[in-house]
């Protein structure tokens, strides 16, 4: 028999178990999942059920993790609605980065409620992100991804929760519209990080005319945050768990061209963009301020 968690993943995010499944049968997961979900208790539902995969799917291991006494599963959340993640909060897992596990293959680390995350929280956490002790698996979660800083989003593989954001269905989205967009969108890419004045003209001669629908502009800004987050990862991390593998030849001319640095700073201007469209910025205005500042970010 299942576990609630378990039950409540299974029926809530039935496509991403099922792509998590696939993951975690071939070795492909990666150590650091950004996780968007409006509901609370169904986005630790499903980190709880990927922790117990992690540790072991036994009938103990679904009761500690149930009760948070897992010794190698952490879970950490604002004290009370409303409150922030404390950087206190962050630094008391220190020991737990910094050491081996106990009984599992790697340890877990589910941080909820991110958004509210301050910058001294984050910058804690940042240094355990990038320098991992051994085996570990980071589960951030949000309901809120606007919200949550770009030096975590640029590190993060995001995955939306929400059905109607994350799969692509009939609502102004078709096979052909993604194909032919995810094309003008590499090639935009490709210019602007090349910092060539020719993206800047791009976003009104070709991008604005392709995207016409509030699903089609998230699909597209999903699209480019991922490249971003590629882009940055790339030398650390396997060609399967990249978002556009395809691209690897692109991401390697990247990383001999650029410093890291430029390159987060590149993928945090991209990040940045969230900010804008919650304040009613066109979208044009957005990815042409985008253009600039990436271009700037590269030249530093």
């Amino acid at each position: 028999m299942l576990p609630d968690f378990a039950t409540t993943a299974q029926q809530t995010y039935p496509t991403q178990m099922a792509h998590f499944n696939e993951l975690l049968k071939n070795g492909q997961l990666s150590h650091l999942y950004l996780f968007v979900g409006s509901s609370q208790s169904t986005r630790l539902a499903f980190s709880r059920y990927l922790a117990w995969q992690v540790v072991g799917a036994t009938d103990r291991n679904a009761l500690r993790i149930n009760e948070n006494e897992h010794p190698d599963v952490h879970l950490v959340a604002p004290k009370e609605e409303g409150a922030t993640l404390k950087v206190a909060q962050v630094r008391d897992l220190t020991p737990e980065f910094v050491t081996t596990t106990l009984e599992s293959p790697k340890k877990v680390f589910i941080l909820d409620a991110v958004e509210t995350m301050t910058a001294s929280a984050a910058n804690s956490l940042l240094k355990f992100i990038e320098e991992p002790a051994g085996p570990q698996l980071i589960l951030l979660l949000t309901n809120n991804l606007q919200d949550v800083l770009p030096t975590i989003q640029s590190r993060a593989q995001i995955v939306h929760l929400n059905p109607e954001i994350s799969l692509v269905d009939a609502n102004g989205i078709d096979d052909n519209w993604q194909k032919n967009t995810q094309m003008l969108l590499f090639k935009w890419f490709e210019l602007m990080m090349q910092r060539k004045i020719e993206a800047f003209a791009y976003v009104q001669t070709t991008l604005i005319s392709q995207i016409t629908t509030d699903l089609q502009q998230k699909m597209f800004m999903k699209w480019l945050r991922q490249l971003a987050r590629d882009m940055v990862i790339y030398c650390a991390t396997a060609d399967g768990n990249l978002m556009f593998p395809s691209l690897i030849g692109f991401y390697k001319t990247l990383a001999k061209h650029y410093h890291v640095r430029q390159l987060v700073h590149a993928a945090e201007a991209i990040f940045a963009d969230d900010k804008l469209r919650k304040i009613n910025i066109s979208l044009q205005a957005r990815l042409e301020k985008m253009a600039l500042e990436v271009t700037i970010a590269l030249g530093e």
